[in-house]
């Protein structure tokens, strides 16, 4: 079931929160985000836990991948009553402003003692034709 605008709300602050440059470079706020158990397949193709993925964001400094995507098409599907799905797309423009790079991503956050931790991400990125 696709929940309301209020949970909706509550989880596109908690995806886009992990977007924000001062979220990805403090481990601390990342570390609450993620469960223990979180694991992400990269648009890359590569396979991140908790512990990797806290430390590639906490080093990616002011590179253009650290810049503020736009999301669209934000739709939260509840799959139990402490777990649910989250589904977007991203657009990031090049740092030239000439190309913009899009992204499908999907997330799992589950409630872990009263607090919601994401516990699977992966990006797909879309191609351009």
């Amino acid at each position: 079931m696709t929940l309301g605008k209020p949970h909706a709300d509550l989880f596109y602050c908690l995806e886009t929160s992990l977007h924000r440059p001062e979220v990805r470079r403090s481990p601390q706020q990342t570390a609450g985000l993620l469960a223990d158990e979180f694991v992400e397949f990269a648009k890359s193709g590569r396979v991140y836990n908790k512990e990797v993925t806290i430390d590639a964001l906490a080093n990616e400094g002011s590179s253009g991948s650290s810049m503020v995507p736009q999301v669209a098409d934000f739709f939260v599907t509840a799959l139990s009553n402490d777990v649910v799905l989250v589904r977007y797309r991203s657009v990031r423009a090049a740092p030239d402003g000439h190309k913009t790079f899009e992204t499908l991503r999907s997330s799992i956050w589950k409630s872990n003692l009263g607090r919601w931790q994401m516990v699977f991400h992966q990006g797909t990125p879309i191609p351009h034709e």
